[in-house]
């Protein structure tokens, strides 16, 4: 949501693309553009009870003269929001992390409470086929019976302010990203649904940013401005999982259906759409993160030349699977809501982007960045290393 002509809530949003979607209502539990999250009530040819949807959609979240929160809400998000999904208003508690319906785990994790078991990965090769002479090699990041509290997350309580790492343009200066940004549940998703992947808003709110004038010590830097990224919605919407390395989501089409048209889930050996389209979702809001191949030994310049100081060398990012196969992706690496996994040692004091190394005490000392993995597991689950 935004604020009038000021844009609200949004911080360090990295994939979002397993993002759990947010089912306000107080009709029953429901997910993805129904109940109140849908787009039109009417369709072309269609005849609808205006009673229901009044009901059904408005006073589940509206008050027309008592609100108590802007947009003429009953309560500020996220706490409107959590009335269904922090318990069983809706099947998905993105609070803990779990669907309500069968206490499965959901795939983005959760905001305090996440089953990821990033202990328990594992990898492992296959005897060599005695024909080919190749092995195949099994990764599994595996689900926790109870979830245990998260030690990263989205901050989306629309009052806490941070900083959107790797937001903005190519800096030759130490530039970690836009500072003093704070996010809410309706900046990354829709309310009223849209027909996007989770309902998922094309661009969230404060992706772009604004130029920066020079100073006396300082270059001036370039405005960015994103490209909406329009993710099709799943075909059968799967939200929980039982392998938190399997990430690809095959029942997401390619390219969104016309209006009429039967939607179509990709064909073997097709990238799906949602990790076709998922890296540049994610870098709406990281711009400089989203990395190509050679990325590691090619630094990222601009066009005018200049090499940026903080994101200079970067991984790869932006890579496609297919069939489910595992591939450098924002997504791969990440859950988009909160993870639970440990990091101790030197896997503990990594810095933010710009900073020094951090030593026990330092705020986010600890961190886990949103990753799947354990102690930076998650380069091996990928690497011999």
């Amino acid at each position: 949501m935004r604020k009038g002509s000021r844009a609200v809530k949004k911080l360090l949003l990295l994939g979002a693309g397993s993002a759990l979607i947010f089912t306000m209502g107080g009709v029953g539990p429901a997910a993805a553009d129904a109940g109140p999250h849908k787009t039109t009530m009417v369709g072309a040819g269609q005849t609808a009870l205006i009673s229901v949807a009044g009901g059904g959609r408005c006073a589940s979240c509206h008050r027309a003269h008592t609100a108590k929160a802007e947009f003429l809400l009953k309560q500020a998000q996220p706490a409107l929001c959590y009335t269904c999904h922090a318990g069983p208003g809706a099947s998905l508690d993105v609070v803990d992390g779990i669907n309500n319906d069968d206490s499965q785990a959901l795939r983005g994790g959760g905001f305090e409470y996440a089953k990821i078991d990033g202990a328990g990965a594992t990898k492992s090769l296959s005897a060599a086929d005695p024909v080919t002479l190749k092995s195949v090699t099994t990764v599994n990041a595996p689900v926790l019976a109870a979830g245990t509290a998260v030690t990263s997350k989205h901050q989306i309580d629309g009052v806490t302010s941070g900083t959107i790492w790797g937001n903005g343009a190519v800096s030759a200066a130490v530039s970690p990203g836009k500072a003093g940004v704070t996010l809410e549940c309706g900046s990354c998703h829709d309310p009223h649904g849209n027909g996007n992947y989770r309902i998922l808003r094309p661009v969230p709110n404060d992706a772009a940013t604004s130029a920066v004038a020079a100073t006396a010590t300082t270059p001036a830097i370039a405005a960015v401005v994103v490209l909406p990224v329009n993710i099709p919605d799943a075909i059968t919407k799967v939200y929980t999982t039982t392998n938190y390395w399997a990430v690809a989501d095959r029942s997401v089409p390619t390219v969104k259906a016309a209006a009429g048209v039967t939607p179509v889930a990709p064909a073997v050996g097709a990238t799906d759409g949602y990790i076709t389209n998922v890296a540049a979702w994610c870098t709406t809001c990281h711009t400089r993160y989203l990395a190509g191949s050679g990325s590691y030994k090619t630094p990222l310049t601009d066009a005018n030349g200049v090499v940026d100081a903080t994101f200079t060398y970067r991984h790869r990012s932006d890579r496609t699977d297919k069939d489910g196969v595992s591939r450098p992706n924002c997504i791969q690496c990440h859950v988009s809501h909160g993870s639970n996994v440990a990091m101790t040692s030197r896997a503990a004091a990594v810095a933010d982007p710009g900073g020094a190394d951090k030593v026990a005490g330092d705020a986010g000392y600890g961190d886990s960045r949103l990753l799947r993995v354990n102690n930076r597991g998650t380069c091996v689950m990928c690497h011999n290393v």
